[in-house]
């Protein structure tokens, strides 16, 4: 499944320029671009969708080809099995934080699903 609509802007996110890409109407991907071809992704949301169909993945296989590497940040405990499938797959290639309420916690390693933490 690739997207049938993309469309691409930007707006103010925190006190810094964020980029969006919008897939069919409703599925965001929300992160700032960096050098060297890095894109650091905050946000991956599948609106009204349902869980499991899919499309998280294949909004990641949209992106993957724009940035040689994608760093996740800010990750609720609760996605961080969705997050560890995809870095599985390739489809990103660091997950650095976890957010619990205000507070962030750093990853110090991914290599294995049980090993995070």
């Amino acid at each position: 499944m690739y997207p049938h609509t993309v469309l691409e802007y930007e707006f103010l996110y925190g006190n810094k320029m964020a980029t969006v890409y919008l897939l069919n109407g409703s599925i965001k991907i929300i992160g700032f671009p960096k050098k060297n071809n890095i894109f650091d992704l905050r946000v991956l949301t599948i609106g009204h969708h349902p869980r499991r169909n899919g499309l998280g993945k294949m909004a990641l296989q949209f992106l993957r080809p724009h940035f040689k590497k994608i760093v996740v940040t800010g990750i609720r405990w609760g996605a961080l099995p969705f997050w560890l499938k995809m870095k599985d797959y390739g489809l990103v290639d660091q997950l650095l934080t976890i957010k619990e309420g205000k507070n962030l916690y750093l990853i110090k390693r991914t290599a294995k699903r049980d090993r995070a933490g």
